[in-house]
């Protein structure tokens, strides 16, 4: 396995050589990630290029007091791998293994995504890792593996713990738009309920993805249907299924479609809403459907939005969609 595809270097980030101290780690690699959300995922990559050079600060100034940046590498939310202490030097980010094994923080919070890419990136990371020039074990563990602490989150501990970064990477691109003319497919599956309070649209979240073009199953925090890979945007057809509990009598649900773009600051943004399909309900548990075709334009993320006006707050208890697109 190659460096991974996306790859940042020291000197690509103005760094010169790192003063760590060298070791030779072979036992594995340890997933971190950062105690507060960064939001990352909704951001240009130029955001976790500032994130990565402020966390060096950090770890070298007064606080730290660190020689270097702590960690070995970084895995951002776009898929990049960038350059911590990199090979052959110890690390300052989990003690009892900082000679030991190699560090990759996702820089993630709690109630962050941990996205496709990521999660690719870290599979990247790894497997070049695993080659005979460094020829590390393929095991990979979580920092509260090492010490007591909620590092790397709960979600990212349950990818350590369910195998997700230690299987192999795929020819992960943004475009992959494939040889054969044929719809690329998505499946959403969720499992976690999610508060509906009366009068408010709120995305649906899912908490799996199924896209054997694009990594196999990863979970995370998923919201965006289509438009986090295709960067030229994409035709695209899909349909979603919605159970909702706790429901007022003759209530009524509406679902649509919406696309968002980003602000030029970092940010994602409203920028236009589909038809809307609006059944009422008798009350209790309900299931609602709901599909569209669209047109993505380049640099638009599609999200589905489920808004109920009962007398009290519901609940969605579950949620399926079935997505397929073509990349432009």
């Amino acid at each position: 396995m190659p460096i991974p595809t996306k790859y940042v270097s020291r000197a690509d980030l103005g760094w010169g050589s790192t003063p760590a101290e060298r070791a030779n780690p072979r036992s594995g690699l340890v997933i971190h990630y950062d105690s507060a959300d960064q939001g990352l995922a909704d951001k240009d990559h130029s955001a976790c290029i500032t994130y990565w050079r402020n966390t060096r600060r950090f770890h070298t100034g007064p606080s730290r007091g660190w020689a270097d940046i702590g960690y070995s590498w970084m895995a951002c939310s776009h898929g990049y791998v960038l350059e911590g202490r990199g090979l052959y030097r110890a690390q300052a980010a989990q003690p009892g293994g900082n000679t030991s094994h190699y560090s990759v923080t996702l820089a993630t919070g709690p109630n962050d995504e941990i996205t496709p890419e990521q999660i690719n990136a870290v599979r990247q990371l790894r497997q070049w890792l695993m080659e005979p020039d460094t020829s590390i074990s393929g095991k990979v563990l979580g920092h509260r593996d090492f010490i007591s602490t909620s590092c790397p989150g709960a979600r990212a501990y349950r990818l350590v713990e369910d195998g997700t970064f230690a299987k192999p990477p795929t020819s992960f691109t943004d475009n992959d738009k494939g040889e054969d003319g044929m719809p690329r497919h998505r499946r959403f599956e969720k499992d976690r309920t999610q508060t509906l309070n009366p009068g408010e649209w709120t995305s649906l979240e899912f908490e799996t993805v199924v896209d054997a073009d694009h990594g196999g199953t990863s979970t995370g925090s998923l919201y965006s249907l289509v438009g986090v890979n295709e960067k030229d945007g994409a035709l695209y057809d899909f349909s979603v299924g919605v159970t909702i509990a706790d429901l007022s009598a003759g209530a009524e649900v509406q679902l649509r479609a919406t696309e968002y773009e980003q602000d030029g600051k970092g940010s994602w943004v409203y920028a236009r809403n589909r038809p809307i399909d609006s059944p009422v309900h008798a009350g209790g548990n309900g299931h609602f459907t709901y599909s569209w075709k669209g047109n993505l334009a380049k640099g638009r993320r599609v999200r589905v939005r489920v808004v109920q006006y009962g007398d009290a707050a519901a609940k969605v208890v579950s949620a399926t969609a079935d997505v397929f697109y073509w990349p432009k």
